[in-house]
C-alpha cells in the first residue's frame, strides 16, 4: 500500500521509499524512516496534500512524496 491511499486517522508504519539520492534524503530528514509509526491527520478533499503525525510533529506531504512511499497498515 501507498501512503496516498491511507484514509484520515488510519494509522501505519513505513516499509520502504520509493526515491533515490537527495529526494530519498529530503523524506528522511522529515522523518520518513522505514519503520517510524505515524497517523493520518488530515487529508485534503482532492487528496493532497495529506498531513501526517510521525515522531511528534505534524508534517505536510503533497501527493507526489505520499506516492513513494510504501506503508503498511497497524
Amino acid at each position: 500500500m501507498i501512503l496516498k491511499d491511507m484514509k484520515v486517522g488510519q494509522r501505519g508504519r513505513i516499509i520502504k521509499l520509493h526515491s533515490e539520492g537527495t529526494y530519498n534524503r529530503r523524506l528522511c530528514e522529515m522523518g520518513f524512516i522505514p519503520g517510524t509509526e505515524f497517523t493520518v491527520t488530515h487529508c485534503a478533499p482532492l487528496g493532497s496534500p495529506m498531513a501526517i503525525a510521525v515522531r511528534g510533529y505534524e508534517i505536510i506531504v503533497g501527493i507526489d512524496d505520499a506516492r513513494k512511499v510504501e506503508v503498511e497498515t497497524i
